[in-house]
C-alpha cells in the first residue's frame, strides 16, 4: 500500500482505547484505514470460528480502532437491514454483519449469501470498513472468499472454554493469496490446515460495547428473521411443499427422517404436513417426534 502516514490526533486516540490489538494486526488495519481515507478504497474483514470464540469481540475491537463513532448502530443481525444500513453510510463508516442467526440453517445461509452478492456491488462504490462475522468462510459466497476479502481472522481454541486466539490469513508480500488458497484447499473438509495462515496471536477479552444491549439487539435481529422466514412462503409454494411432502410419505414410503431432509424442514414440521395440522412454529425444536 505504499508508505502509511496516519494523523497524529488518530495515534493518541487509538493509544488511547481500553485495549490493545496484536501489533501485526494494527499494521493491517492501519493499512486499511490509509487506504479508505485517502485513496477512496474499501476493506473488508472476515471474522470466523464456531460460537464462543470471540469472532464479536475481535470484531468490535477492530471497529472501534478503525471508526471513533462506532456504536451499536453499525451492528446488523439480518440481511435487510445491513442492505439497508449499506444504502446510509458515510465515507470512513464501518457496519459489522453478525450472523448470529441459525447459521445451521439452510434457508439462513441462503439469504446472507444472497446479501453478499448484493452488498459487494454496493461496496466497490463506497469508501467503507465492512467486518462479516460468520460461522465459516467456507459457508460462504465463493466471490467474496476468492475475490474480495482483505482479511480473514479464523477464531478458535484449543477446549470449549479456551477462546480468544485467531490465525490470520491474507495476501502477504510474497504474493500468495493464503484467503484463496485457504478456501479452494480447505472447503471440501472445512479444514484451516493448509496454507499456513500468515500469523497467530491472541487478543483481549475487551468487549469494547454495551454488551447487555448488544444481546437485546441480538435477539431482535434473530425474531425479525425467524418471523420473516415464516410467513414467506405464498400460499401456492406451501401447497406445492406439502404435496410432495404427502408423495414421499405415501406413494414412496419415505420416512419422515429422510423427508425432513429432502425438503429442508424439521421433522415435527413434516409430521404437521402429514397430519393436516397447522405449521405456525418456524425451526420449533424436534421434541423426538419419528416415524
Amino acid at each position: 500500500m505504499g508508505d502509511v502516514t496516519i494523523e497524529l490526533a488518530e495515534k493518541i486516540r487509538v493509544s488511547n482505547l481500553p485495549y490493545k490489538l496484536p501489533e501485526k494486526l494494527r499494521e493491517l488495519l492501519d493499512g486499511f484505514k490509509w487506504a479508505i481515507h485517502n485513496k477512496k478504497q474499501s476493506a473488508v474483514v472476515l471474522v470466523d470460528g464456531r460460537s464462543g470464540m470471540g469472532k464479536t469481540t475481535i470484531s468490535f475491537q477492530m471497529a472501534k480502532y478503525m471508526s471513533p463513532n462506532f456504536n451499536l448502530s453499525n451492528v446488523h443481525f439480518t440481511p435487510d437491514e445491513f442492505l439497508e444500513a449499506l444504502t446510509k453510510t458515510n465515507k470512513g463508516d464501518t457496519l459489522i454483519f453478525d450472523e448470529a442467526m441459525l447459521l445451521s440453517s439452510r434457508s439462513a445461509l441462503s439469504a446472507i449469501n444472497k446479501m453478499i452478492v448484493v452488498a459487494m456491488s454496493m461496496i466497490r462504490s463506497k469508501n467503507l470498513f465492512i467486518i462479516f462475522n460468520v460461522n465459516s468462510i467456507f459457508d460462504l459466497d465463493k466471490n467474496l472468499a476468492l475475490s474480495r476479502a482483505d482479511l480473514l481472522l479464523n477464531c478458535y481454541g484449543d477446549s470449549l472454554t479456551d477462546k480468544g486466539k485467531f490465525i490470520a490469513f491474507f495476501k502477504g508480500g510474497d504474493g500468495r493469496d493464503r484467503i484463496k488458497e485457504l478456501y479452494i484447499f480447505g472447503k471440501k473438509y472445512y479444514s484451516y490446515s493448509h496454507p499456513k495462515g500468515n500469523f497467530f496471536t491472541t487478543f483481549s477479552s475487551e468487549f469494547v460495547l454495551d454488551e447487555d444491549e448488544y444481546e437485546k439487539k441480538k435477539q431482535i435481529g434473530v425474531n425479525a428473521f425467524l418471523k420473516r422466514a415464516k410467513t414467506k412462503l405464498s400460499e401456492k409454494q406451501r401447497a406445492s411443499r406439502d404435496a410432495s411432502v404427502k408423495y414421499f410419505s405415501e406413494v414412496l414410503n419415505y420416512t419422515q427422517d429422510k423427508i425432513a431432509e429432502i425438503v429442508n424442514l424439521s421433522v415435527i414440521q413434516v409430521h404437521r404436513i402429514l397430519h393436516n395440522e397447522p405449521d405456525d412454529d418456524f425451526a420449533i425444536e424436534n421434541k423426538g417426534i419419528r416415524s
